[in-house]
């Protein structure tokens, strides 16, 4: 989806490869994004508590792994510029499916639309954030810079709170050193969930534990562990195709499910 082509080398042999892992990324985003928004049209195609919940969380391998792969993105394009502008272009193809698919009766909700963004709206602020602090611009304008982006990410309401852009920077800067990319990386997702009711219109919530967290948390582990401990580099075959893809493919998934609802729904 944002994974761009790098210029990585092959001379890391052992590991998992971009390819595999952006296959990971967005087969565990659609398995758990189908169970949730059609639990009601398909009744969960018989799965009972507490299978269906957690085969719904499956989804939180994914954005771990698209997170890390915008800061690898930042550092291995050729173009920031186009990087950046096929990341916003996506976000918004994304949010008109997005609009449609979290609201009930597949209704367009147009308040959502303007103040409940994605994900990918999320990973190209996060790709703002990291041209922001890696220009010649003076520490103060970095700093400002950055925390427009988060604001603006909490005014808009984007999915991730603000710790989505906050975790990509981590992963940028602290890329040589795993074990604290790691730790560093999962404080800043559960802290997603403690403010996940946060924003404008709701004020300031914190929840720092509820059962569902222990979930959350292992999936999120999971992609995590995989980006800081067995991607070592490799590319995987390089084709417009796989590339362009996973641009697709999100808003792509979301459509489809619509579709699901819409014709097998009552």
């Amino acid at each position: 989806m944002t994974m761009e082509g790098s210029v990585l080398t092959e001379k890391n042999a052992g590991g998992l490869s971009r390819n595999v892992l952006k296959l990971i990324a967005i087969t565990t985003i659609v398995i758990g994004h189908f169970f949730l928004y059609t639990f009601t049209t398909f009744r969960a195609f018989g799965l009972g508590v507490p299978w269906v919940g957690i085969v719904c969380m499956v989804c939180f391998v994914g954005p771990p792994i698209f997170f890390f792969f915008i800061s690898e993105g930042f550092r291995y394009t050729g173009s920031k510029r186009k990087y950046a502008l096929r990341l916003f272009i996506f976000s918004l193809i994304t949010q008109v499916c997005h609009a449609v698919t979290v609201k009930d009766g597949l209704a367009f909700d147009l308040h959502g639309f303007f103040f409940s963004w994605n994900v990918v709206f999320v990973l190209f602020l996060g790709f703002i954030d990291l041209c922001i602090l890696e220009s010649k611009w003076h520490i103060a304008l970095k700093i400002s810079g950055v925390l427009a982006t988060l604001v603006l990410s909490f005014l808009l309401q984007a999915e991730w709170f603000v710790t989505g852009q906050l975790i990509i920077i981590s992963l940028h800067y602290l890329r040589k050193h795993n074990f604290i990319k790691f730790f560093v990386s999962m404080v800043l997702f559960y802290l997603t969930f403690v403010f996940a009711e946060c924003g404008p219109e709701t004020g300031f919530s914190a929840t720092f534990w509820s059962k569902q967290y222990f979930y959350y948390l292992s999936f999120g582990i999971i992609g995590f562990v995989l980006v800081c401990f067995f991607y070592k580099g490799r590319n995987g075959k390089k084709s417009k195709i796989i590339q362009y893809a996973f641009y697709i493919l999100y808003p792509l998934h979301l459509i489809l499910i619509d579709l699901a609802v819409l014709i097998f729904g009552k």
